[in-house]
């Protein structure tokens, strides 16, 4: 009933489903709608209810309508009733309730359900208070409160042995936090009115994530941290009277995420260096912040958040120094320029510069992502090299200031190295004209290439494609509230004349006026269709703006090789370069059946040899890398210049004789034409 338009029930609707053990009455487009108009006198039976689910249920009175002591779930958020029921009711069976974003005023009493394991009362808004009775749900594991905004206290959970998660997000009046159970995992009080933790939190030895983020009134952690270690994330962001961390913190053994972003810290404190399993560590917007050194951070932190902080000059960083860090984010930060000590750092490969007006020149640098947006001061950037990895990203938005000589050589860079690792590219930097690199350039926003004679080989891994962006004549107020994006068009014709389009979007980069951009490798089709199409290819590029146009295009051929100098191949290039080389095989057309002899060394590509080498006399075993019906249509397929072949008609048969042991061994496949 989640998708039809209004419906009314009579009042005898239900009277015969007494048997009738789940109803679920929803809005899956929104949840707050409900469709279902009903009577106030509705006449039900259900004796076996187990499961029932109504979002914004009209009904006022639930027990008046509904027999529910065998209910083992109810399920109605966004009601708009103040109260469901009133006193103890026996539902004893009953095990999770979700009445979130509902109208209720005060929590309906559950001391007549004893085995209540969920209740989620989230964004009830205009509830001020919890029964007591929540006291005595000692099964109870998992309480949502998050949003109920008017709700200021909540009664002593000590005794929940059970409870595992207590949400209590965004409760923006709560100031006084209940004594806690020591079984709890999960608390997140991010957004209440809190000073301080109570006492009980000191035996949370259990506690893993522990959520403060907003807590605006927060003025210390308790002395107690040092007990929490089963502790993983603690997040004390926007916690604006917090100005120090504990110096116990490296006590907390098992912590991996650590939160401290605009928090009034100076320092960070000699116990750092002991949380071995820390792996994130933000310290953004910490406006005080200042660093004297990178010794206290300990060497398995993989992920560092510095950005908008109070630093303006880094520390150098030691050899052996942040062995582990992978990625570091200086956004929004005053710094003039980064030590070239940064070289040493050597696992980083992704650095954020983002905003860093003041920047004015990196050091040589190694990585596999850089995002330097709006780093309008920046001048100077030696050398930029990229890491072997599953792609490169490298984006110098608005950074008119640099040299246009050191694209071209970051260009040059990235695409040179997927000839040895097949990975994905994406650059984006100002300029206006077409890289040296790019054999086929084009005004405007669309390219015809023509492909040269015997273009396709078994290393081809794709195109690279570059377009250059401009302003469009329009007014301001248009250009100011547009953004765009790029998407593509190839169109390869076949040999027997049919088109084939592909259009795809580039990617979710941004488009900026004056800027070149350039991605690799695209492979519009597979390579088995690219045997079908003739050697003309055209690309058009399109932007979803019309603020902007493309200015100029570009198209690169690209192939892969080996580190070692081999070829990039696979599966489907080893067949495709066994059937253009008339050495490996010898053929000849017996009536309606093509034989096709095949030399052992072109064996040796077809097939990988478990044990032993191919020799006359010596036995072995082969492990097909295609099915061989597959590479057989390739053969047939590839080789169209022996006229005789065009001559056959219906059906080919193809006799392929493999050399064995002391013979060839003839298999004959019948196959389509």
């Amino acid at each position: 009933m989640s998708k039809i338009s209004d419906i009314y029930l009579n009042p005898s609707t239900f009277v015969k489903m007494s048997r009738l053990r789940v109803l679920k009455i929803f809005n899956s487009y929104c949840r707050q709608i409900n469709r279902v108009h009903v009577p106030q006198a509705l006449e039900t039976y259900f004796l076996e209810l187990r499961y029932f689910m109504w979002h914004g249920c009209p009904i006022k009175s639930l027990l008046s309508s509904f027999y529910l002591e065998n209910l083992v779930k109810l399920d109605m958020k966004c009601i708009k009733v103040e109260q469901l029921w009133n006193g103890c009711q026996p539902l004893v069976k009953l095990k999770e309730v979700d009445l979130s974003f509902s109208s209720l005023i005060s929590c309906l009493d559950f001391s007549g359900s004893p085995d209540l394991k969920r209740l989620n009362l989230q964004y009830c808004e205009y509830l001020r208070e919890i029964s007591p009775s929540i006291q005595y749900l000692i099964k109870l594991d998992v309480l949502h409160l998050e949003g109920c905004c008017s709700l200021k206290g909540i009664p002593d959970c000590s005794g929940l042995n059970s409870l595992k998660e207590l949400h209590l997000s965004w409760c923006s009046n709560l100031d006084m936090l209940p004594e806690m159970p020591c079984n709890i995992e999960v608390l997140w009080l991010d957004g209440t009115a809190i000073e301080e933790l109570p006492l009980s939190t000191e035996n949370l030895s259990r506690l893993q994530d522990l959520v403060l983020y907003g807590c605006k009134r927060l003025k210390s952690l308790p002395n107690s941290i040092c007990k929490w270690k089963s502790l993983t994330t603690l997040d004390i962001d926007s916690c604006s009277k917090l100005n120090q961390l504990p110096n116990d913190i490296g006590a907390l053994e098992s912590l991996k995420d650590l939160h401290v972003g605009e928090d009034p810290i100076r320092d960070i404190p000699s116990s750092f260096i002991y949380l071995k399993n820390l792996d994130y560590l933000s310290l953004r917007g910490c406006k005080e912040l200042t660093l004297s050194g990178f010794e206290f951070f300990p060497d398995n932190l993989r992920y560092l958040n510095l950005s908008d902080s109070g630093i303006t000059e880094l520390p150098e960083f030691p050899d052996g120094c942040l062995c582990s860090l992978i990625e570091l984010d200086l956004s929004g930060t005053s710094l003039e320029s980064i030590p070239a000590s940064i070289i040493n750092l050597s696992n980083l490969s992704d650095l954020v510069i983002r905003n860093c007006k003041r920047l004015k020149c990196l050091p040589k640098l190694q990585l596999r992502d850089i995002k330097a947006y709006g780093c309008t001061s920046l001048e100077v950037l030696p050398s930029l090299t990229f890491r072997l990895q599953n792609h490169i990203h490298a984006h110098f938005v608005n950074c008119f200031k640099l040299d246009q000589n050191i694209f071209e050589d970051i260009v040059e860079d990235a695409l040179l190295n997927i000839k040895q690792v097949h990975y994905r590219t994406e650059l984006c930097y100002p300029g206006s004209e077409i890289p040296k690199w790019f054999d086929f350039r084009s005004m405007g926003s669309f390219i015809n290439v023509e492909l040269p004679p015997n273009w396709f080989s078994n290393n081809f891994l794709g195109f690279a494609l570059c377009v250059v962006t401009s302003d469009h004549p329009i007014d301001f107020e248009a250009k100011c509230s547009d953004c765009s994006i790029i998407s593509w068009k190839c169109n390869f014709k076949s040999k027997d004349g049919h088109q084939c389009v592909r259009d795809k979007p580039w990617g979710s980069t941004l488009v900026y006026p004056n800027h070149v951009f350039v991605k690799s490798p695209i492979l519009p089709f597979s390579l088995r269709e690219l045997l079908c199409y003739e050697n003309e290819v055209s690309f058009e590029f399109h932007l979803d703006s019309s603020s902007l146009k493309i200015e100029k295009c570009g198209v690169h051929l690209m192939f892969g090789e080996k580190t070692d100098g081999s070829s990039w191949v696979g599966e489907d290039e080893d067949v495709l370069s066994l059937a253009n080389d008339h050495d490996n095989c010898e053929e000849k057309i017996e009536g309606d059946t093509q034989l096709i002899k095949i030399s052992l060394g072109a064996m040796e590509r077809l097939f990988h040899r478990d044990g032993g080498s191919i020799s006359g006399g010596v036995r072995f075993h082969l492990r097909w890398r295609l099915p061989p019906w597959r590479w057989l249509i390739w053969l047939l397929r590839i080789r169209t210049a022996n006229p005789a072949r065009r001559r056959m008609s219906g059906r080919a048969r193809i006799k392929l004789l493999l050399p064995g042991a002391d013979c060839f061994e003839r298999r004959s496949y019948l196959l389509p034409r």
